[in-house]
């Protein structure tokens, strides 16, 4: 059995039910929120009550569904978190938006037929990333950029999504003066490096819950929702490598021909002696930055034939598919 088999258990298909992510469950309650928004507007809100959640619950839209969206104010707030680079936030965004405009016309009974101006409140819409891959501290995308180039002409809307890099040492003022959001980029680096070392998810998850609570990272929080908190972490990582393993395998695939019998001797070398050190497909994977898939793939040749050099297992996986 190999590691990937071993991760794939009843307890992981069955985690898959949670649908919040870490990121909307810390952020659902009102003072971290009104924490986080002080922080990203230079204010000094108290009041939670002042603040009213707005987050799409339609199931016709289900697959739109935000993370957290709010009123505070004549402000419309819109936060999303993500794991993965995604140039699409700006036309997620829009569909967001639009929809949470028209509950707020409706709640309020606008009329928009008027020749009266009806007044709206300021939109903001912020995109929280903690994924692996290097971004900016901050990137505005624009939906501008998903209609193409027209010199002789000006759309007639935009939608813009600030993208702000939330990974540990990333955006060290915004994390001083938000300690729930710098505790999230704690929590999640601490998760990352324990994979790194070989621990297995589910004891990464523990370690990390334990250690968090007794030095006073999201500590109140963790000792409320320990056991949602568990199964989301297990959850959203596991998925998380996943998803990113196939993608990147599916992305090489189009280069494979292109790669030497030496490079694949290399990368099996190196995988054999992480094997040796018992770190899991994942933290191998994650060190050599190298699918899941593939890295699955030469483990499972490594422990079916243990005596085999990097050449003769190069024949094993390479030379069979042929």
């Amino acid at each position: 059995m190999t590691d990937t088999q071993t991760i794939k258990t009843d307890d992981f298909h069955e985690n898959r039910k949670y649908k919040d992510t870490l990121f909307r469950l810390v952020f659902n309650d009102k003072e971290a929120l009104l924490e986080l928004y002080n922080a990203l507007n230079h204010s000094d809100y108290t009041n939670i009550d002042d603040l009213t959640y707005y987050t799409l619950q339609d199931a016709v839209y289900i697959n739109f569904k935000n993370d957290v969206s709010f009123l505070l104010s004549d402000t419309l707030s819109l936060y999303e978190h993500q794991s993965t680079l995604n140039p699409n936030m700006p036309i997620r965004g829009i569909i967001y938006l639009a929809r949470n405009y028209s509950s707020y016309i409706d709640q309020h009974q606008l009329d928009i037929y008027s020749s009266t101006l009806q007044m709206l409140p300021f939109p903001q819409y912020i995109v929280f990333y903690n994924g692996v891959d290097d971004a900016p501290e901050q990137e505005i995308l624009s939906l501008h950029d998903a209609f193409g180039e027209y010199p002789d002409k000006q759309p007639c809307l935009d939608c813009k999504a600030t993208i702000l890099n939330i990974n540990y040492g990333k955006n060290l003022e915004l994390m001083k003066q938000c300690k729930s959001l710098s505790d999230y980029a704690t929590f999640i680096h601490l998760i990352r490096s324990y994979i790194k070392v070989g621990l297995t998810l589910a004891q990464a998850a523990e370690q990390t819950i334990n250690e968090c609570i007794k030095n006073n990272v999201l500590k109140a929080f963790l000792l409320k929702h320990r056991g949602e908190v568990t199964n989301v972490v297990l959850s959203t990582f596991y998925k998380e490598v996943h998803e990113r393993g196939e993608r990147e395998f599916h992305e090489k695939r189009g280069f494979e021909k292109g790669i030497t019998h030496g490079q694949r001797t290399t990368l099996i070398s190196l995988v054999q002696k992480k094997v040796e050190k018992n770190l899991n497909v994942f933290a191998i994977a994650e060190i050599l930055e190298e699918p899941v898939d593939t890295i699955s793939s030469i483990i499972s040749a490594i422990k079916e034939h243990p005596n085999a050099d990097a050449n003769e297992l190069y024949q094993f996986i390479y030379e069979q598919k042929k």
